[in-house]
């Protein structure tokens, strides 16, 4: 990378964008794009809410103004991963290599999580605008004028071929989280987005305590930092009796169900089981659909063994897209030239 002054860069950045966004260095010193994201409570993102502080900042019981998301999907270099525009994402890349090329960069620095992932999503619906991007193989499926410039292709199955993946950031304005060129790109298709701090394990959903994530804690599958969920909200050890479960058939229950890979073409179908609460917890990480909202996006459930979130969508599903389109389908060995993901900051030592 060419030489930079980093002040020049940062105050032109958040000159040109009103605030909206900034550059941060890692540890090595070089920039990443980032979109700050101010802390909000519960009741400002969803119908119901309680006044809580979001989860997303929370880590270890202190409370953080901000955290800071990739404005742009990431490439890796040198290991490391990096916002930056008009890059092709980094694809074919698994959970575990997602996390070290993000915690490579130094404290503060992780994997995209579940929790930020929600605050984005609910700030989404509240606006009433929801983003497209490319999600029909180089444009959006719905106004297919929208397009971004090609970065890789595959066979189109007939001697020919189509673009696949598009350039980060390349997309117009509605291919941004807000609708503007100050937001995040590619938020929906592209490429689908690991992210950090839940998972399932034989239906059982799991999570990490607030935003732990950013401390660079392990996911290892033996990880003690997972936690389950009871009906009341109350986070218990793995195997408990009667936590929480995604069932077969788009359940959220108390027993595990029969077993095996399925979907539906909208996240909005997830029901509580008979008898079972959903408690505030799901519904503030963007794990159980709230009602009154018009969710866009499938569901993907794979309830045999461990299984790892990828969100958003990709460049090739369509109708299935939007920022609530989450897979649980697949181990985190699993590569694919449509997965990539967001690198997320937190400042540890900035408190309120």
């Amino acid at each position: 990378m060419k030489t930079y002054d980093f002040d020049s860069l940062k105050f032109a950045t958040e000159g040109l964008s009103g605030g909206a966004c900034t550059v941060i260095q890692d540890d090595v010193g070089l920039p990443s794009f980032m979109v700050p994201i101010n802390q909000r409570t519960n009741a400002q993102l969803f119908e119901g809410g309680s006044q809580k502080t979001h989860s997303a900042f929370m880590v270890d019981d202190v409370e953080y103004k901000r955290f800071f998301i990739s404005k742009f999907l990431n490439c890796v270099i040198n290991g490391r991963a990096y916002s930056w525009p008009l890059m092709d994402p980094k694809a074919v890349i698994n959970y575990d290599e997602s996390m070290a090329a993000c915690n490579a960069k130094g404290n503060g620095w992780h994997l995209m999580s579940i929790p930020e992932r929600a605050v984005i999503d609910h700030l989404i619906y509240k606006s009433g605008f929801v983003p497209r991007g490319n999600t029909q193989y180089g444009h959006s499926h719905t106004h297919t004028y929208e397009a971004g410039e090609q970065t890789a292709d595959e066979s189109d199955g007939s001697g020919g071929r189509r673009t696949t993946r598009t350039a980060a950031g390349s997309g117009p304005a509605t291919w941004f989280h807000d609708g503007t060129r100050n937001g995040i790109a590619d938020w929906v298709g592209n490429v689908w987005k690991w992210a950090s701090g839940m998972r399932i394990v034989n239906g059982e959903i799991q999570i990490f305590v607030g935003n732990l994530a950013a401390r660079q804690v392990s996911a290892a599958p033996e990880s003690t930092y997972w936690k389950a969920i009871l009906p009341t909200g109350a986070l218990v050890n793995p195997g408990t009796a009667g936590t929480l479960k995604y069932t077969k058939d788009f359940k959220i229950a108390t027993a595990t169900g029969e077993a095996g890979s399925t979907y539906t073409a909208n996240f909005g179908n997830i029901t509580a089981a008979s008898g079972v609460t959903i408690p505030e917890i799901l519904y503030e990480l963007h794990l159980a659909p709230k009602a009154g909202v018009t969710h866009q996006g499938a569901f993907w459930i794979n309830n045999e063994g461990e299984r790892l979130p990828l969100v958003g969508a990709s460049y090739s599903n369509a109708s299935n897209s939007g920022p609530s389109a989450l897979s649980l389908d697949n181990p985190r060995s699993y590569v694919h030239a449509n997965i990539g993901f967001f690198s997320a900051f937190m400042e540890l030592e900035s408190v309120i």
